[in-house]
């Protein structure tokens, strides 16, 4: 199955993270570009 997951956070990386190894086809769709940090800004 291919699978589009909105927002590369924390919950949306798992999910994809999750449904890889399930087999799927996936990808992640974020506002920001690679490498941007989002989680870790919120967190710092």
């Amino acid at each position: 199955m291919e699978i589009i997951i909105m927002g590369g956070g924390v919950v949306g990386v798992t999910t994809a993270y999750q449904l890889l190894k399930d087999g799927h086809q996936v990808t992640v769709l974020d506002r920001q570009p690679p490498g941007i940090g989002g989680a870790s800004y919120g967190n710092a």
